[in-house]
């Protein structure tokens, strides 16, 4: 077993809600998560609504990010047509 989450180990000594709490945590987002919505950064930003740069100015998660969505989205599409084509 992993040390960082066996039981006394390093999140039960560290972790208010210890192990047991951090794994429910994990299984109540995991049941929640999308990967449609939550998986698309694009989809992901307008779902919680910091999408719009003149009501959240310097959200720079947001203003970073987008330029790296759209040039790893195109990355992806140009390797997949190269190999499979149009």
């Amino acid at each position: 077993m992993c040390a960082l989450i066996e039981p006394g180990g390093f999140v039960d000594r560290t972790m208010r809600m210890g192990r047991t709490g951090m794994f429910n945590i994990i299984e109540d987002r995991y049941a929640k998560w999308s990967l449609q919505e939550d998986g698309n950064f694009v989809k992901n930003m307008k779902k919680r609504g910091v999408d719009n740069p003149k009501l959240l100015p310097n959200y720079h998660y947001r203003d970073d990010g987008r330029p790296l969505w759209r040039a790893i989205e195109e990355y992806v599409r140009t390797a997949i047509t190269g190999y499979y084509g149009q």
